[in-house]
C-alpha cells in the first residue's frame, strides 16, 4: 500500500497549471521500494498528475531520505515528465500465417504446334501474286497444306484435302489476295 512520504509547501508551476507536489512510495512485489511524485491541483480541482517511478531503493529509509532531498527544480522536471511520459517505440514483429510454403502448382496445357511453313505467302504475295503462284507450284502437297494451316487461311473450313495441288495453290493465292485487298 502506498504512503505519502513528504509534501512540499511551495507550489510547482508550468504553462498549464499550478500544483502542490508530494512524494509517494510503496513496497514493490520484488521487495524493492518505489517512489514517485503526485501533483495535486492548487485550485482544489480534481486534476492530479502522477509521475512514473522516480526512485527504487532497497530500503524504506533510503526512499524517505530521497523524498526529503527533492529540490524545487527536481519537482519541476518531475512535473514535465508526468505531463510527457517516456515513449518507447517497439517494433511490431509480424507472425506468419502459414507454417510452410505452398506446394508448387504445375498447370499442364496441351499445345498442338502449328506446322512450319517453308514460305510466308503474305510476304511473297505482297511483292507479286504471280511470283507467289510460281513458288507455290514448286512445293509438294504436304508443304502447301502446312502453309494453309500455319497462316490460318482456311477460315471457311473448306475441305482442302479433297482439292488438287493446283486448286490448293489457287486457294492460297486467293486468300492472300483477299487479305491484301482488305488491308488497302
Amino acid at each position: 500500500m502506498a504512503e505519502v512520504l513528504t509534501s512540499f509547501p511551495t507550489p510547482v508551476r508550468d504553462d498549464l497549471g499550478t500544483y502542490y507536489a508530494r512524494a509517494v512510495g510503496r513496497l514493490a512485489s520484488d521487495k524493492m521500494w518505489e517512489g514517485w511524485i503526485e501533483f495535486v491541483a492548487a485550485d482544489g480541482g480534481a486534476d492530479v498528475l502522477v509521475s512514473g517511478i522516480e526512485s527504487r531503493p532497497p530500503e524504506r529509509e533510503h526512499l524517505a531520505y530521497w523524498a526529503t532531498g527533492l529540490t524545487h527544480v527536481y519537482l519541476e522536471g518531475a512535473l514535465s515528465r508526468a505531463r510527457k511520459p517516456l515513449t518507447v517505440r517497439v517494433p511490431v514483429i509480424d507472425e506468419p500465417i502459414s507454417d510452410q510454403p505452398a506446394a508448387r502448382r504445375v498447370v499442364v496445357q496441351r499445345v498442338i504446334p502449328k506446322p512450319e511453313a517453308v514460305l510466308d505467302p503474305f510476304e511473297v504475295g505482297h511483292r507479286s501474286l504471280d511470283v507467289l503462284r510460281q513458288e507455290l507450284m514448286a512445293l509438294n502437297r504436304p508443304r502447301l497444306l502446312n502453309i494453309i494451316s500455319a497462316f490460318d487461311l482456311n477460315t471457311g473450313a473448306a475441305d482442302v484435302t479433297a482439292m488438287s495441288d493446283a486448286q490448293i495453290v489457287g486457294f492460297i493465292v486467293a486468300a492472300v489476295e483477299t487479305h491484301h485487298s482488305r488491308a488497302r
